[in-house]
């Protein structure tokens, strides 16, 4: 047996050496583990510092995808969460949720997402030792390896794209072990085996890896010579070709290897959940027969992502690289070991130039074998430093990553550190979580879809979130969730320009949706370098419909305004100061809402604090005695609406005996008679003057109809027609000297003499001004016309197209819209004062509702869904303690849902949507 020689040592002499090392001081094994523990550290720092914030999460929706694919796994629920359609194998986010069984969870590191980032950032930790090892076992030495994962670790394009979730990040891991595996010199099958089994994971991972594939059987080629004779190919392909096998085996015994008929659609429409159903080999075909343009066209994909993506973010690692593995083609004429080299950086740069579609993650498979290139591209001169050099080798170690450090953090690598592009996903998830209705059905970007399926991040679980890319292509989604309607739809999670991928994917319900909807709120970060710079910018979209939001809302303000100023019957504000006004709105908002007890609270503290001699409000009340005793003629219209609705609601006599009594006192103290025409006056003190004065946010004539009826003596229906006069006199008339914009003022004047509308003088006050009064004639006048249809109301509204044309007023950006009014302007439409105010928003919304509907929706999304803050009292806006504000916020809202019903004629009527 003694005499019985190696079976190694018959075969010829290996092509290629890959086992040998570069022999100089860098050799030692214990160097090179303590330089390989180094290296580790620079990389988790590098990779790790600031990775949940740059890039950001909603960047792109691949990581939404594999976010929400391994959920599906975690949970047990399938593959995926909707229609598996074999666009990738599935081996990559099963591993994504296998981490996140082990890590505790989806929200262990913060968003689904950052679970899948501390993932990758162990992967890359792995990768390190790797690249040093396949370096060193294809000729290069300690150092060169050093450098090769300095690259790898520091270089902005490596960090920016290795930070994210991506199955490609997965399938390099398993690439370079098989690899690293591959080149071990030990010269064991068992190697070989494992090697042939890690490539088919990463095939498993994303099919792209088969394009390393020639260059890994070629080296699997060398190793038979060297060691296994004509078993070591057998040994690597087999295993290899074992695990890729589970996938086709999987799709067959679903009966989805093949199209139904056996026709096949290299348009992709199986793939995309087509009629005919899903299959593997469809989905291969399209894959693979996707163009993104021609090699030699300078406009196709490959060509614009090197000039607007990877050379701008790594100059040196994308024009060095290229360059060192031309070298190493060329010294591979000689040189072997060269020229496998080469060829592992070749087949990666061939792969993106091939004219196929090619996205700009796609930089990522080239990566490690450019860092290699240029490892093994320096290794000869690093060799000329020699043993003698040692402190000159060493030097130069820590000179290379310090000047590339200090080229690299004043450019491209300051923004993966300094800047946080993710928090306008992080916020716009906490919002949606604090502020929807968990049952919404929102159509969402890929981004946000976890995390807004799972309980946590400070609020519930959406269950209706789907994927736009599934409502386009998934029929169980379109049809069975949505029936096909954008009716169903209540938000959408938009970035800008997403409306164009609805058009592109043929995704008519989410167009038609976000068509019929307008933004709500929008969440943008800081911009930084990043491509696709648009997605960290996220939008809420509302569908312009009455949904349970709105109602929440409602209910929500209502809770608000009892919990924190009507406890006592007293509806004052921080200064303590009691207005007649706030106490009507307060008996309106009561009944119309029929909260019985708050309304007889307010009704018992008003009659005892506020009711003068003449049956009339005093205006004003702080501290226990009254401030000003005049009345003001809106809020005692007001009132007595409130006494004689809440009379028929509650089936109350005494509550309209006190009603008809008001209304009495008002046509008596606040009531004039000009040129045989009866005005209401703003109040008992206006009526005294040669000068009458009217606030024309005091006309009610919804009122009036129903003060008509229980005081037919007097004639009601002259007020309702002079008012209308005033107001669209009052709107046109150049008040100011200037022209007028057709906006009511907050005051106006009658001369009794002469019966024309003349400015009305109120201490210093400009009052031709469209203020903080004269919104509410807009809100009013559409009530009326829910009311009554009284077409001078339509007409006045029709008129209001100043207010249109702020809402929908392009800022100087010429990109965005103004969405909103301001809260004063002069008589002729200059701004006086920004921003908006909740009254300013009421009247925008009357006003709009009917001249044009759209712009109603958007000014409500906007200010009042978007405006809103939530606590445990519910529901505000603004300053929290601003009474005005929230009373003005829940009336916009009743107004725009339709609730606010004439419960004199129909006492247990339902309420109906005023804007549609």
């Amino acid at each position: 047996m003694a005499n019985i020689a190696h079976p190694t040592q018959t075969l010829s002499r290996p092509l290629v050496n890959f086992g040998s090392r570069a022999r100089t001081w860098l050799a030692a094994p214990k160097g090179d583990f303590t330089l390989i523990l180094a290296l580790i550290l620079v990389g988790l720092v590098a990779q790790g510092l600031n990775m949940f914030n740059y890039p950001a999460f909603t960047l792109l929706d691949d990581e939404g995808i594999y976010a929400e694919q391994a959920r599906s796994v975690l949970q047990g629920h399938s593959l995926t969460p909707y229609t598996y359609n074999y666009d990738h194998a599935p081996v990559g986010w099963m591993l994504i949720s296998g981490w996140q069984l082990l890590s505790g969870g989806l929200h262990t590191f913060g968003t689904a997402i950052d679970s899948g980032r501390m993932l990758m950032l162990l992967l890359h930790l792995g990768m390190i030792p790797l690249l040093f090892g396949i370096v060193r076992k294809l000729g290069g030495n300690s150092l060169t390896a050093a450098i090769a994962n300095l690259v790898f670790s520091l270089s902005p394009l490596a960090i920016f794209y290795q930070r994210m979730v991506l199955l490609d990040n997965l399938m390099l891991f398993f690439v370079l072990l098989s690899l690293d595996l591959l080149l071990d010199g030990w010269g064991r099958l068992s190697r070989l085996v494992m090697s042939g089994l890690m490539f088919g994971i990463a095939l498993l991972c994303k099919e792209t890896a088969i394009f390393i594939l020639p260059a890994m059987i070629v080296i699997a080629m060398q190793q038979r010579w060297k060691h296994q004779g004509r078993f070591a190919v057998g040994a690597w392909v087999l295993p290899l070709m074992l695990t890729v096998s589970f996938y086709p085996l999987y799709a067959l015994l679903k009966g989805e290897l093949f199209p139904n008929g056996l026709s096949f659609d290299v348009r992709g429409n199986a793939l995309l959940g087509g009629t005919e159903g899903v299959s593997l080999l469809d989905a291969l075909l399209w894959q693979g027969t996707r163009s993104g343009g021609g090699l030699f066209n300078l406009d196709n994909q490959f060509w614009n992502l090197v000039r607007t993506d990877w050379l701008p973010r790594d100059t040196f690692l994308m024009i060095g690289g290229s360059l060192a593995v031309l070298v190493n083609l060329l010294r591979g004429i000689r040189n072997r070991q060269a020229l496998m080299v080469g060829l592992l950086g070749l087949f990666p740069l061939v792969y993106l130039a091939r004219g196929g579609v090619v996205f700009n993650y796609y930089i990522l498979f080239a990566i490690p074998f450019l860092c290699l290139n240029l490892a093994i591209a320096f290794t000869p001169l690093v060799n000329l430093v020699g043993r003698r050099r040692k402190v000159a080798g060493w030097l130069a170690l820590l000179l290379v990553p310090v000047l590339l450090a200090a080229y690299w953090l004043a450019g491209p690598l300051r923004p993966l550190y300094a800047e946080h592009p993710a928090d306008s996903g992080r916020q716009a998830i906490s919002w949606i979580k604090q502020n929807l209705p968990a049952d919404s059905r929102i159509i969402s970007r890929d981004d946000l879809w976890t995390d807004l399926r799972e309980p946590g991040l400070g609020g519930p679980a959406f269950p209706n979130v789907h994927s736009h890319w599934k409502v386009a292509t998934d029929k169980a989604v379109y049809d069975e969730v949505f029936q096909n309607d954008w009716h169903n739809v209540d938000y959408i999670i938009m970035s800008p320009n997403l409306d164009q991928d609805f058009a592109t994917a043929s995704n008519k319900l989410s167009l038609q949706a976000f068509q019929h909807s307008h933004l709500v709120k929008r969440w943008s970060a800081d911009l930084g370098t990043e491509s696709l710079h648009k997605h960290q910018i996220v939008e809420l979209w509302k569908v312009d419909k009455i949904g349970t939001l709105d109602k929440d809302v409602l209910q929500g303000s209502s809770q608000y305004l009892s919990n924190n100023f009507g406890q006592t019957g007293a509806w004052a504000g921080s200064d303590g100061l009691v207005s007649s006004g706030a106490q009507a709105n307060a008996m309106l908002r009561a009944v119309w809402t029929d909260n019985r007890a708050e309304f007889n609270r307010t009704w018992r503290w008003t009659q005892a604090h506020l009711i003068n001699q003449n049956g009339l409000m005093a205006w004003e009340w702080q501290n226990g005695a009254i401030l000003e005793s005049h009345s003001d003629s809106g809020a005692d219209t007001d009132l007595a609406l409130a006494l004689l609705m809440a009379a028929k609601r509650w089936n109350d006599p005494g509550l309209q005996s006190a009603g008809q009594k008001l209304v009495g006192s008002i046509w008596q103290n606040e009531v004039s008679v000009v040129f045989n025409k009866p005005y209401l006056t703003a109040g008992d003190w206006a009526t005294r003057s040669q000068t009458l004065a009217f606030n024309p946010g005091y006309f009610a004539p919804y009122a009036y109809r129903i003060f008509m009826e229980i005081d037919p003596a007097h004639d009601w229906q002259g007020v309702i027609a002079n008012g209308y006069q005033v107001l669209f006199d009052s709107a046109s008339a150049p008040l100011s000297g200037g022209k007028a914009a057709g906006l009511p003022p907050d005051w106006i004047g009658l001369d009794r003499t002469s019966g024309k509308l003349v400015p009305l003088k109120l201490d210093q006050t400009d009052t031709t001004r469209y203020g903080f009064e004269a919104p509410r004639a807009y809100w009013r006048v559409a009530l009326d016309l829910s009311w009554s249809n009284d077409q001078r109301a339509a007409t006045f509204l029709k008129q209001a197209g100043f207010l249109r044309d702020e809402v929908n007023r392009l800022l100087q950006d010429g990109i965005t819209r103004k969405g909103r009014v301001s809260s004063i302007y002069a008589h002729d439409g200059s701004v006086i004062q920004e921003p908006t105010s909740l009254v300013g928003t009421a009247g925008a919304t009357g006003a709009l509702l009917t001249l044009d509907p759209p712009s109603a929706n958007l000014i409500y999304a906007s200010e009042i869904i978007g405006g809103q803050s939530r606590n445990s009292q519910g529901i505000y806006w603004g300053q929290p303690q601003d009474l005005q504000t929230q009373t003005w916020g829940w009336f916009t809202t009743a107004l725009y849902t339709g609730s606010l019903v004439d419960l004199w004629h129909n006492p247990v009527a339902n309420s109906k949507g005023v804007n549609k």
